[in-house]
């Protein structure tokens, strides 16, 4: 599993924007129900989040949110190059044709 873009083969030797370029790419390529089954993976790991939060009544919810809200890449960012990698080889093949 993959924290980071800059950790995967497939995308060795691009800079960050275009990383993330094929990263759009290829998430824009998958098919509908790939893509309905990573946002139902989303929101399932983050449901009990934010099941938890809803019961905090006092103001510390504010620092809870804030951190919750910095935490939020690091739950789904793997999860997205996790459904995404199957694709990447062709998504950059496509994007390095489009940008010559």
């Amino acid at each position: 599993m993959y924290f980071s873009t800059k950790n995967i083969p497939e995308l060795d030797g691009l800079s960050v924007r275009q990383r993330q370029e094929v990263i759009h790419l290829a998430v824009a390529n998958l098919p509908a129900s790939k893509k309905i089954t990573l946002n139902v993976v989303k929101i399932a790991c983050l449901t009990p989040i934010f099941l938890l939060l809803a019961n905090i009544e006092s103001w510390w919810l504010l620092l809870y949110l804030l951190i919750v809200g910095l935490c939020y890449p690091l739950i789904t960012t793997p999860l997205t190059l996790m459904f995404i990698k199957p694709l990447l080889k062709e998504t950059r093949a496509e994007f390095e044709n489009n940008n010559k």
